[in-house]
């Protein structure tokens, strides 16, 4: 028995919270896997500018974890809401480290096809991420290096 849109989701972000891209891989059509995360990719990339995308962000938040809260499938369409947590301990695209946790809420949507996943959409709350990061006023500091980056 083959896996569910929704199995076939959560195994991608399981391997994501152990920082197993190779695991996380074997989730993903990696000819026609295009992925928006909102904030962190410069529109829809590929699964090879995605892998560095992640890692760029495990460099400074080295214990990023996803939690879900709410799933729901309909056919190969996942959708999915919860929250996304870390600790700012090393340089987040440039900008040093404050030590500081976070918490933000975030939804995905996947596309799965024939066991793999095709295409991902994911936004964060970033705004409220850098605000917890950085500090009120430095969030929207944090903010705008992480827009520099983007075309």
């Amino acid at each position: 028995m083959s896996a569910t849109p929704t199995e076939v989701y959560r195994a991608f972000l399981d391997a994501v919270n152990r920082r197993d891209l190779d695991a996380a891989q074997d989730c993903v059509d990696v000819l026609r896997y295009r992925e928006n995360c909102v904030g962190f990719t410069p529109g829809f990339v590929d699964w090879k500018a995605a892998r560095e995308a992640i890692r760029a962000v495990w460099v400074g938040l080295p214990d990023l974890h996803v939690e879900l809260r709410t799933v729901a499938a309909d056919g190969g369409a996942v959708v999915a809401h919860g929250t996304v947590t870390g600790t700012n301990t090393g340089r987040l695209y440039g900008v040093p480290a404050t030590k500081r946790r976070y918490e933000a809420s975030f939804f995905d949507r996947v596309d799965v096809e024939d066991g793999l996943i095709v295409e991902r959409v994911q936004q964060a709350d970033v705004l409220g991420q850098m605000r917890q990061i950085y500090g009120k006023a430095f969030g929207v500091v944090g903010l705008a290096a992480l827009l520099v980056r983007l075309p």
